[in-house]
């Protein structure tokens, strides 16, 4: 029974990240950020991290676009 529960504590600590949104928003949000002149010369892990912050609220959390659009890029880029 203890080998059970060592086995199941191995195989959560070891579960990779999932995501609700598809991977292919997040390709498809990092190129057209990319063509932003605003956001011309930002690293491409601030550019990631945004769109990540964005989809996360908008898709998973369902929240306004505006606003997390908003708050996702004042926090990664402000």
């Amino acid at each position: 029974m203890r080998f059970l529960i060592a086995l199941s504590l191995v195989l959560l600590a070891l579960a990779s990240k999932t995501f609700a949104y598809p991977h292919e928003q997040l390709k498809e949000c990092i190129l057209s950020t990319k063509q932003s002149p605003i956001i011309l010369g930002a690293p491409e892990s601030s550019i990631e991290s945004y769109c990540d912050c964005a989809l996360i609220a908008i898709v998973d959390e369902e929240k306004d676009a505006r606003s997390s659009i908003d708050l996702c890029a004042s926090s990664h880029f402000g």
